[in-house]
């Protein structure tokens, strides 16, 4: 969709919390969307495959922005995907996100990715359990309630979520066993979590801007490299 150039403030959007997540209907999921001022989505596009990192993510931004005839002094307000989820995603999602807004003078806002998972579930499958950044039999649990609330439990193993009453589970292809055990034994259906940048403007309503240097990922437990780096100083 092309637009004028005299229209102003455009959203850019960027989704890259959990990349073995995936889109509607197993699709691969889109990283980058573009809104104009009324919320209307111009386009979308997922990460290039032939790039990695942030280089990957200025050339979907670029590319995008070009096919939507949008210039980046239009750019007014920048939303990304926060997490939990895998380290290296994260970190690359959110540092471009932040020199993005800086560079641009526009506004970032974070969103928490169980919001941007939420955004996906329907009416009939809450409650629902969204779990995030599985590891070890523990993953980064949050419950949507009937009422539209995400309730976060934190990091925890099946055991905790005894008598949760969800109807419906919510986790990428590396859901440990012991969650799927639990989830049959309760009669809790297992679902693919969608984590699509076209949800992300909603998911990010009532979220209030912060400044781009106090926007943090958020790390489902500490990284594995800073923790050999820990443990080696204490050696």
């Amino acid at each position: 969709m092309m637009m004028s150039e005299a229209s102003e403030s455009i959203t850019l959007g960027i989704e890259m919390s959990n990349p073995s997540a995936r889109g509607a209907g197993g699709a691969v999921s889109h990283s980058v969307a573009l809104w104009d001022a009324h919320g209307t989505l111009l386009g979308s596009a997922p990460l290039p495959d032939s790039q990695r990192g942030s280089d990957a993510v200025m050339h979907a931004v670029s590319g995008l922005a070009g096919s939507c005839g949008v210039r980046p002094a239009q750019v007014a307000r920048v939303i990304v995907s926060t997490g939990p989820g895998g380290y290296t995603a994260l970190r690359i999602a959110t540092t471009s996100a932040k020199v993005l807004a800086d560079t641009l003078g526009a506004e970032l806002v974070g969103v928490p990715a169980a919001r941007v998972a939420s955004e996906a579930i329907g009416a009939g499958d809450v409650p629902a359990l969204i779990v995030l950044a599985t590891k070890k039999g523990r993953g980064h649990v949050s419950v949507l309630r009937g009422d539209g609330s995400i309730e976060e439990v934190g990091v925890v193993g099946p055991a905790a979520l005894g008598g949760c009453g969800a109807r419906t589970l919510h986790a990428d292809q590396h859901l440990p066993d012991v969650f799927r055990a639990f989830a049959d034994s309760a009669g809790i259906e297992v679902r693919p979590i969608e984590l699509d940048v076209r949800a992300l403007l909603s998911a990010s309503a009532g979220i209030a801007p912060v400044d781009p240097l106090r926007l943090a990922p958020l790390y489902a437990r500490e990284p594995d490299a800073v923790t050999q780096w820990r443990a080696r100083g204490s050696g």
